[in-house]
């Protein structure tokens, strides 16, 4: 896993806002930030992409932050205060986070983050498809606060915490494990939260069944919407239609998925499986196709990524 940095130190000091903003916009949601006149502004920003979110954590000064809702990103927020304390509003709440708490955001609903002092957030970019998927009711959940001091809530926090010091140091690639681990604490985080399976509507099962088929079927160059559908025993609209609740489409949350396996098995397997036999394993008719989209997706080669397994980078994040 690649662990990528990027700080204000090398923008000129009228610029440093802008160019915070635009980072934001690009790897957590589109935010508008204030800070106190009479500071000068600091930050900086680390981030790792694994296989099913990505895990970004922002460093400011005392800002103001808020967004215009009703922009729908396609992904959750989860944010863990890291260091110092903020007051968050949102989901209709009002929550003060203190080290060690944490608390789901929808970026398409109104929110507002206010901290005085210096602090650090870990947070989670979730995206919806793996949302529905692994915990189909967290959507449920935006805007209560979860305490990291007792509980399952610090089960999860603590462990968040402590992979994260890890990867800033470079003392352990967590690689695809991460991913495996922190879905089954979130769901325990919330357990005493969460509605029971009884509560789930036939729209929740269904979309379920297609996710299991999907993921069954991955591998099946002839996997679309339409043969989705016909196993599932619905129409091709409706599968559609719940994906498109997903913010995402059958295709492009396949491809998605395809890229993940490939990914995976490039951290995994040496170099005596090649990256045409994956991309070809996984589902791929075409090599060229399938490196492209693999760059799209994790901004580096197969090769390249495969060349950097197993060892963690700190460097500039280009933008």
């Amino acid at each position: 896993m690649m662990l990528q940095a990027i700080d204000t130190n090398s923008v000129a000091a009228r610029d440093r806002l802008p160019f915070w903003t635009e980072l934001a916009d690009k790897f957590i949601a589109p935010l508008t930030i204030e800070v106190p006149d009479d500071g000068a502004f600091e930050a900086r920003m680390y981030r790792a992409a694994l296989r099913e979110c990505d895990i970004i954590s922002p460093c400011s000064s005392p800002a103001r932050i808020y967004n215009s809702p009703g922009i729908d990103v396609g992904a959750f927020n989860l944010q863990l205060q890291h260091v110092g304390s903020s007051v968050n509003h949102t989901g209709g709440r009002t929550s003060v986070l203190n080290e060690g708490d944490f608390l789901l955001f929808d970026p398409s609903q109104p929110l507002e983050l206010t901290f005085a002092e210096p602090t650090q957030t870990i947070v989670l970019r979730l995206p919806v498809p793996y949302v529905e998927a692994r915990m189909p009711r967290l959507r449920q959940m935006v805007g209560i606060p979860v305490r990291g001091d007792s509980g399952a809530g610090a089960l999860f926090s603590r462990f968040l915490r402590s992979a994260w010091s890890q990867l800033e140091t470079g003392e352990n690639d967590w690689g695809d494990t991460m991913s495996d681990v922190i879905w089954p604490l979130l769901d325990l985080a919330y357990s005493s939260v969460r509605p029971t399976a009884l509560d789930m509507n036939r729209r929740d099962l269904r979309r379920r069944a297609v996710l299991d088929l999907i993921e069954a079927h991955l591998c099946e160059t002839e996997l679309d919407t339409h043969r989705i559908a016909d196993r599932v025993g619905v129409s091709a609209r409706y599968v559609q239609l719940l994906f498109a609740e997903m913010a995402t489409t059958p295709s492009a949350y396949i491809q998605r998925r395809r890229l993940e396996r490939a990914a995976s098995r490039l951290d995994k397997e040496g170099s005596d499986v090649t990256i045409t036999e994956i991309a070809f394993d996984v589902g791929f008719n075409d090599l060229s196709s399938f490196c492209r989209s693999f760059r799209r997706r994790f901004g580096m080669s197969p090769s390249d990524y495969r060349a950097a397994r197993g060892k963690p980078v700190l460097g500039e994040l280009a933008i």
